[in-house]
């Protein structure tokens, strides 16, 4: 087991919060992977595992976690304060960026599984990656968004990046983004399956039913490169 100290704590939006860490200097890893978390409450320890959005250039570790009710890791993680230790193993997972400098890429994202995808596109942007990066991040409410302050920065800074907020049910009818779940946006997006990689990552029925539209818009199961989140 590996010690990190809690260095931020941050509120993003109702039920998800940003923990940021400062891991031992051995530690590594890659844009994409995950650490598996000691749940040290009151009960008999069990352990959690958390996609991480930070890129290895940082100087900490970074993931953000939806409060689930009755959860004991979202719980016991959400009353975490700087300076308080954490015991964690890993990295792990295989949800790395493998995609051809000469594709395009499309990335779907549902809730906080956006965590590790926001590590892959901001570790391929800062090494210079000029290939074609979409992003198709889908939430519930317009209360739910949180990250689209990043996105924009990137979208100015790198020509090569853009993205979508698509919102199943927003709250008000003023909201001018996008309207229905990723799978109904995803049926219009013109994309060459014959030249393009896609990345999912979020809840099982998401990642299943885009699967799914992918494979009928004739995208090869080995370019669809997904991680499921329980």
């Amino acid at each position: 087991m590996e010690i990190a100290k809690v260095i931020g704590n941050k509120k993003l939006t109702h039920d998800v919060f940003e923990l940021t860490l400062k891991p031992p200097k051995s530690f590594s890893y890659k844009a994409g992977q995950y650490i598996t978390i000691k749940i040290n409450d009151k009960k008999t320890p069990c352990f959690r595992a958390y996609s991480l959005s930070s890129i290895p250039e940082d100087k900490h570790i970074q993931t953000c976690i939806k409060v689930v009710k009755n959860g004991r890791g979202s719980n016991w993680l959400k009353q975490r304060k700087p300076g308080d230790e954490i015991e964690f193993f890993g990295p792990n997972g295989k949800f790395l960026f493998k995609t051809p400098k000469n594709k395009k890429v499309l990335f779907i994202a549902t809730g906080t599984g956006i965590t590790p995808i926001i590590s892959i596109i901001r570790d391929q942007l800062k090494k210079g990656n000029t290939q074609p990066f979409y992003l198709l991040f889908g939430l519930r409410y317009i209360k739910d968004i949180f990250y689209r302050d990043l996105f924009e920065r990137l979208e100015k800074k790198h020509k090569n990046f853009t993205y979508d907020v698509t919102l199943s049910q927003p709250e008000k009818d003023n909201w001018d983004g996008l309207k229905g779940r990723v799978t109904f946006h995803l049926k219009n997006i013109d994309h060459d399956p014959g030249n393009t990689e896609a990345y999912l990552c979020g809840l099982k029925a998401m990642i299943i039913s885009v699967t799914k539209i992918l494979k009928q818009k004739d995208f090869k199961e080995k370019v669809i490169h997904f991680e499921k989140f329980d």
